[in-house]
């Protein structure tokens, strides 16, 4: 079932059919109903919410021809491949293919080539991110498509993805952390914030949702959102000291000023980054993984160990840590290699005269 949009226009009322398709109706009071259509947010949906405001009704709009990139659009987002997503994935992906289907909805599927695709592409070549991700999404719908005998193709084969380099999220430093903890001692909600991120390497999507219930045996067991990778958790001495002084909820660890659930990882990731400007440092939530990363594969940690410990599927993202984590100390070595061996006596002594 698809997550309840927020913030929901006023009146607007969802229904899930037997079938498990979502339709939109608008409703003032007890006042008669008026159809929205499915897709919440789209352009239909928003001419018949207006109208609705107004008393008035659209007649129904004409559904989507089929074999249409539209068409296509609706069936993928009734299907199981999409309902049983993460909700953040799921809101994430409806975004992009419905601004698909306000520029090209009308497209016969046969019409979608690897040329389409590829405007497409450069169409957003200012914005390289989301050039990515329009062309990871139209992918993950076409795969569905081919599976579910609605295509007989996937036009995005051998579609080459531009190129974005980032380093991604600022990671936090040892000095970043001091910073903060002066700021926010232990016995503070956002001492214990930090503490669940820095010792648990949760995302900030699972943070808000830990609580009493998920610990056996000093060990937290959770399963990740975003995939449903299981994560075992020892809690060590310093994260148990600060769940004990803080000030927590029944069943969740961290809650708002009122003692409330965060409604969503967006609005705790606004709080904590206001506690981060009251430390003075300027870093965010994620930033923590990272250094979590760092420390462990820095002190040997394997990508198996990485993997199990973050809910990483695969081996690449942990390989980022273990590589660099092998790449510093081989890099110290050879400096050690490069000192020791240099035979030059005027550059010692050179050196040996500077230091006078």
């Amino acid at each position: 079932m698809l997550p309840m949009p927020r913030p929901r226009f006023p009146y607007a009322q969802r229904q899930v059919t037997r079938h498990g398709k979502t339709l939109w109706y608008f409703r003032r009071g007890k006042g008669p109903r008026f159809p929205l259509g499915a897709l919440y947010g789209s352009p239909e949906f928003m001419k018949a919410y207006e109208a609705a405001l107004g008393g008035e009704r659209l007649p129904p709009s004409p559904k989507a021809s089929q074999a249409t990139l539209k068409w296509l659009v609706e069936r993928y987002l009734d299907s199981a491949a999409f309902l049983t997503l993460a909700a953040s994935t799921q809101r994430m992906r409806k975004n992009i293919l419905l601004a698909a289907c306000r520029s090209g909805g009308d497209l016969k599927i046969s019409e979608i080539t690897r040329n389409i695709i590829a405007a497409g592409r450069d169409r957003r070549a200012s914005t390289p991110f989301a050039a990515i991700n329009f062309m990871k999404v139209m992918n993950y719908l076409f795969v569905w498509a081919v599976d579910a005998g609605l295509a007989t193709e996937n036009p995005l084969v051998g579609v080459k993805r531009p190129k974005a380099r980032t380093r991604g999220h600022k990671p936090w430093t040892i000095e970043d952390l001091n910073r903060y903890c002066d700021r926010h001692p232990v016995g503070t909600k956002a001492h214990l914030a930090v503490s669940l991120f820095l010792f648990t390497g949760v995302r900030r999507g699972d943070v808000i949702h830990l609580g009493r219930q998920h610990v056996r045996n000093g060990v937290i067991e959770y399963q990740a959102n975003k995939n449903d990778a299981p994560l075992f958790l020892a809690i060590p001495a310093p994260l148990a000291l600060s769940i004990e002084l803080a000030t927590t909820g029944d069943l969740i660890f961290l809650t708002t000023e009122w003692g409330n659930p965060f409604k969503s990882a967006a609005s705790f990731g606004n709080w904590f980054r206001d506690r981060c400007k009251e430390a003075g440092v300027d870093v965010r939530a994620h930033g923590l993984r990272k250094l979590a990363a760092t420390i462990i594969a820095d002190n040997e940690g394997s990508e198996k160990q990485l993997e199990a410990f973050f809910g990483w599927r695969s081996g690449r993202q942990s390989a980022i840590y273990t590589k660099t984590a092998d790449a510093r100390k081989l890099a110290q070595s050879a400096a050690l290699k490069l000192i020791g061996n240099t035979d030059a006596p005027n550059l010692v002594s050179g050196l040996g005269a500077a230091a006078k």
